[in-house]
Parts: structure tokens; sequence; C-alpha cells
């Protein structure tokens, strides 16, 4: 499964700048640092230029320790930095991150080790509009109901077209939706969330998947300017 979250990008940003940054700081008595660094390899397909990067991020964190004493023992706590890392691909107008979880400090990486200071955003996707132009959906999450079931998921073949569930979708607030696409040669199965992740059940070429985001992704996203 190919999979990532997104980041938009202003339309002003060189990419290029990107290679290289450095976010510094002192948080919770450490001094920590958070880079992001590109791998060298240059991926491209018609309209599609992509940077493959990593993204290395370090925040302040808590150890346990047993200490002894007197033959009794009991736990205590140091402090560590925690590092973590994500791989990323950076195109023109958008970033995309291995997962949500690590979205946040990608996103924080850029903000903040640019300079001046720029505004890249969180992805967040018009899912309802999605839910209503894609058909055969074999994945819906819906909220807001009215009734004692407010909100849930919903996995079948055309869960859409139900008898007894489409009806429910249509009047609840749409979430994360699924459908089968054809966009790569073959039926695949497409997953997308509200907060701009995409999954999808195959490992096409990046170059592909990249193009997927752009041309049948991207143009849901909600302006957040």
């Amino acid at each position: 499964m190919f999979s990532g979250a997104l980041i938009r990008l202003p339309e002003e940003i060189d990419i290029n700048r990107l290679d290289g940054l450095r976010w510094e700081r002192r948080q919770g008595g450490q001094d920590l640092k958070s880079v992001m660094q590109f791998q060298g390899s240059i991926i491209r397909s018609g309209d599609i230029e992509a940077k493959e990067a990593l993204a290395i991020h370090e925040s302040p964190g808590k150890q346990a320790i047993i200490d002894e004493s007197e033959g009794k023992y009991k736990i205590s706590y140091i402090d560590v930095v925690n590092t973590v890392w994500a791989n990323i691909y950076v195109v023109p107008g958008f970033v995309v991150v291995d997962s949500l979880e690590n979205r946040s400090f990608v996103r924080d990486i850029i903000n903040k080790g640019l300079n001046p200071p720029k505004r890249a955003h969180d992805v967040v996707l018009n899912t309802a509009k999605m839910a209503e132009d894609h058909a055969g959906q074999w994945v819906r999450s819906f909220a807001e109901r009215r009734g004692r079931v407010d909100r849930g998921t919903v996995f079948g073949e055309g869960v859409e077209q139900d008898s007894v569930f489409g009806p429910e979708l249509v009047r609840s607030t749409s979430r994360t939706v699924g459908w089968t696409t054809n966009f790569f040669g073959s039926p695949v199965k497409v997953r997308v969330s509200p907060r701009g992740a995409v999954s999808v059940w195959s490992w096409p070429p990046v170059e592909l998947f990249l193009k997927f985001i752009k041309v049948e992704i991207l143009p849901y996203m909600i302006s957040l300017d």
C-alpha cells in the first residue's frame, strides 16, 4: 500500500530552498534541532518533478529508569532527546509525508527553517464533494447523523447505493471516503481522509502516485487563506 499525508506549499517557494533546512531551538531544557535534506534522486514524469527527501526531528522526552536504595526499588525519570524521521517527496506546490503522525514536524521544519518564515499548511480535503463525484465507494465514514448512532464507518461494495445506508450517508456529514480508480491502469482501491491522508491499495511508480495526488486529489483541497 502506498500512502502519504499532504502539506500545501506557498506557490512562491522554490523547493530547492528546502534542501538542508535546519530548525534549532531550546525546549524542555534541551538543545534540539530538526533538519531536512534531499536524498539526491529526482523524479520526473511529464509535468511532475519531485525531490525525494528525509526529515529528522528531535523532541524532548523522558526515559524511565530503576533506582535501587537499601534493597528497595523505584522508578525515576531522566531527560532524553527523542529522534524520529520521515521520508517525504517534495513537489512544487505540495509535499507528501509518509504518515499523518510525521506531518506536523515536517511542516514545522519548513515553516520555521525558512528565512523569512513561510506558511505551509496541512492539506484539508473536501471529502463530501469527493463522495458526490466518485461512485462505487467501498468505504465511507460519516458524522453528525441524527439519531442514536451519530457517527460510524460503512464498508462494502457501492455503499452509497445501499437501500438502507445510502440515504443515511447522504443526510450525514461525509468524512473518510474510498472508491476504486482506474487511474493506475487497473482497478485500485483508494482511501482519502479529510485531514489530507491518501492511501492506494497498490504500489504504483512514485511519479504516478504523485501525479494522482496532483490531478485527482488536490482539486478537492479546501483553501485556508
